[in-house]
């Protein structure tokens, strides 16, 4: 996946989930608790690990017609839905230092090295690392540290009179999306990019022990990764840390550059066949439904990133299915759906989306994604606010998944640094298809912590059986919560709730005020008003199902956005302050007021016709 980093950048988006009354399990609740399990979880990451699975690779169709038996094993109606889109592969990538002064190239392997104890990590079938959606080309040229790819970096080589449009730039990941990363360099002319994870950073190996010793990030790693499709000309290439150290080590012995010779030839499979995987629990009203999802390619193995959704949402399907064998059946249908195509940009949500647009627009209640959900021990959950509400009542009957404990899941979770929050959606994960272009709200549940062979091949079965999530408890926890939150808004025992959107909002209102003084921002501010009396009256009154549906979807379009991994509040103002233009500012405060006063009186009416 795209990393998710909504949570450290945009703290107004956080928020303290208020406590609700325990809704009392039911028996077919506590069924389906009982029935998932940590040991299914296993085999399924066992059946991931036994084949790399890029998209559009014969491992990638395997993985997704066993995840079609499984879940017609299950009882779902399960199906592939065939989608083509391009898909890039590196057919040659090459790095070499140039030595003297007639250059005499010293070729850098750039494959992922063994590790002592782990079996798979160096596999052949793992290939070469790159970037999707690199540009090709075959450049001689210096290698120049660029910090971080900032901007203030920039400035740093211009200070410094070097032109980046002569060199090629060495950058470290992590202060934002590579794909802007790569356009940025692009933009000053870089002639390619090499990106690494630099060992000082928070999950290098100098902050901990490397695996696999530990969970940090070994020297000999490295981070594959997608840029932004059709919009890098230049080669870039992912390298381990080991090799950035040879040219790093050079600069900092007094020579500032290190000639080096790239090759980056890409090349992209068009209309390439591709396959969701799609299996249905019909309900009494199929016109409604619940969608869980997780993507189910992977850079090479995947087992926590995303094997750790998909072996949940197996689960899942496993226990729903034998209660609805057993004659059970929810008011709205259940759909589990595995994405193809996330790693290279979220295609296969975004296919399904647009395939179901009409159905899922007027019908899904929620989406409930499962990404990286399973890599260490600090509990976390993200949702849009209408159903934040319904993330602590299931949090509660959930076992703690650490060793010995006897306390519920919400217990652990208050009592880490932090407290219990909800955090707001960004980027980089499945769900946003369907709460950026549809506006359907949507809930995430997983168990964080550091994940240092991220997009790497050491992102296997003994990472994940040593480091992610030894036992394999907290895959049971997670799918816990992802069946009974399916389980509560299938049956109608979950709704929607507005009151929620008012903090978060007039957080970012605030933060938007600091840029423009608070007059500016006056007709939100009043809109606002009026929008916490209406927000409130329904959801102490309730309102009409179907409106508060459409009302929900408006709110979340005018509402969320994101730039990259990062949350993006109030788009439309957000984007004109960027422009620094005086009307256009003025024009969507205007439009946001206007917005959010015709949502109130949606509110208001659904309110009245209760």
């Amino acid at each position: 996946m795209n990393r998710s980093i909504a949570a450290l950048l945009c703290i107004s988006l956080l928020f303290v989930a208020p406590l609700r009354a325990r809704a009392a399990l039911t028996t077919d609740e506590s069924y389906v608790l009982d029935q998932l399990s940590s040991s299914e979880a296993l085999q399924d990451s066992t059946r991931l690990n036994a084949e790399s699975h890029y998209a559009g690779t014969p491992g990638d169709y395997h993985i997704a017609t066993w995840m079609r038996d499984v879940l017609a094993g299950a009882g779902f109606h399960a199906s592939l839905e065939t989608f083509y889109h391009d898909v890039p592969f590196a057919k040659h990538v090459e790095l070499s230092l140039l030595n003297g002064p007639k250059y005499k190239p010293t070729k850098l392997s750039l494959l992922e090295a063994p590790l002592a104890g782990d079996p798979d990590g160096s596999r052949r079938d793992a290939g070469v690392p790159f970037n999707a959606w690199s540009g090709s080309g075959n450049v001689i040229a210096n290698v120049v540290d660029a910090g971080y790819g900032t901007q203030a970096d920039y400035r740093a080589l211009a200070a410094r009179h070097v032109d980046p449009r002569t060199r090629i730039l060495l950058i470290r990941y992590g202060r934002a999306f590579r794909g802007i990363l790569a356009k940025r360099a692009q933009d000053h002319g870089a002639r390619g990019v090499l990106f690494f994870n630099d060992p000082n950073d928070g999950e290098g190996s100098l902050n901990g022990p490397a695996y696999p010793d530990g969970p940090y990030r070994p020297n000999v790693a490295i981070q594959r990764g997608a840029l932004s499709e059709g919009q890098i000309k230049i080669p870039t290439l992912p390298i381990s840390a080991r090799n950035a150290r040879v040219f790093l080590d050079d600069m900092k012995n007094g020579i500032t550059e290190h000639p080096a010779h790239l090759v980056v030839n890409m090349m992209v499979k068009h209309n390439a066949a591709l396959w969701n995987t799609v299996g249905v629990l019909p309900g009494k009203d199929p016109t409604h439904m619940v969608v869980l999802g997780a993507h189910r390619d992977a850079w090479v193995y995947g087992v926590t990133d995303n094997g750790s959704g998909i072996s949940i949402l197996l689960d899942v399907a496993r226990a729903l299915g034998n209660l609805y064998k057993s004659g059970w059946r929810p008011q709205y249908s259940i759909y589990i759906v595995g994405f193809d195509g996330e790693e290279v940009g979220e295609l296969g949500s975004e296919a399904y989306v647009s395939a179901h647009r009409s159905a899922l627009a007027s019908g899904c209640l929620a989406y409930i994604n499962e990404d990286e959900a399973t890599t260490g021990q600090r509990f976390g959950a993200m949702a849009t606010a209408a159903v934040e509400d319904s993330v602590l009542p299931v949090v509660q009957y959930v076992p703690d998944p650490a060793p010995n404990s006897s306390v519920t899941l919400d217990y652990r979770w208050r009592h880490q640094p932090g407290g219990i929050r909800v955090r707001g959606p960004g980027g980089g994960s499945d769900f946003e298809p369907f709460l950026y272009d549809l506006g359907i709200p949507v809930l995430e549940y997983g168990f964080g912590g550091v994940f240092g062979v991220y997009h790497s091949a050491y992102d296997d079965l003994h990472y994940a059986q040593t480091e992610a999530d030894p036992g394999f408890a907290n895959h049971r926890a997670v799918a816990r919560l992802a069946a009974l939150t399916a389980m509560r808004f299938a049956t109608g025992r979950e709704g929607y709730r507005f009151a929620p959107y008012i903090a978060p909002m007039n957080a970012a209102i605030d933060a938007f005020a600091r840029q423009t003084g608070a007059g500016g921002l006056s007709p939100v501010r009043r809109a606002m008003a009026h929008f916490a009396t209406a927000a409130g009256t329904i959801d102490a009154r309730g309102g009409d199902g179907n409106r508060e549906i459409a009302i929900d979807r408006s709110l979340n379009e005018l509402f969320y956005g994101r730039i990259g991994y990062r949350p993006q509040p109030f788009p439309d103002i957000a984007n004109a302050l960027a422009s620094r233009n005086r009307a256009a500012i003025s024009a969507a405060i205007g439009r946001t007021a206007r917005e959010i006063d015709a949502i109130t009186a949606q509110l208001e009416n659904a309110t009245t016709h209760r």
